[in-house]
């Protein structure tokens, strides 16, 4: 009975360890956005192995998001698009490249975003809860974006 008991203990325990462990496209992700959204080639491999994937896991992601126009490599370095990257890596004074970046993270969430939503996901991405406003009233300002409610940005023609 006892060692029914452990054995049944120790599935829990390594059921609720798996269903906690974060996705491997979140964890590629993660690893991208503290490396700036670029990445050596030459240390991608110590970096995604610290989170524990394995190759196997980052390629099915990488290749995903190569078929989707949203990674691949320049040179020796592997890169990700600003619309899964966010401001990663972008200086905070470069507001053109961060209102870019905005636009291209709302355009791959489907063009349209409310405030709730945004808090959720703009957020990880790097955008920050002052300038998110700054940066929309910058794209509304040159016609790239606009207002509707209940969203706080809508891309029209450019989605």
């Amino acid at each position: 009975m006892k060692c029914a008991f452990a054995i049944g203990l120790g599935a829990l325990v390594a059921a609720t360890n798996l269903a906690a462990a974060p996705h491997p496209t979140a964890q590629v992700l993660e690893v991208m956005r503290e490396s700036g959204c670029r990445l050596e080639t030459s240390d991608a491999e110590g970096a995604f192995a610290s989170r524990g994937l394995t190759p196997e896991d980052v390629s099915a992601v990488i290749n995903k998001w190569a078929e989707q126009g949203l990674a691949g490599l320049n040179g020796s370095v592997f890169e990700i698009a600003p619309a899964i990257c966010g401001v990663h890596g972008l200086a905070v004074e470069d507001s053109e490249g961060r209102a870019d970046a905005l636009l291209e993270f709302v355009r791959l969430n489907g063009c349209r975003m409310g405030e709730e939503e945004a808090d959720i996901k703009l957020r990880p991405a790097g955008f920050s809860k002052a300038e998110t406003p700054i940066l929309i009233d910058h794209l509304i300002a040159e016609g790239r974006a606009r207002q509707e409610d209940p969203y706080i940005i809508v891309i029209g023609d450019a989605c």
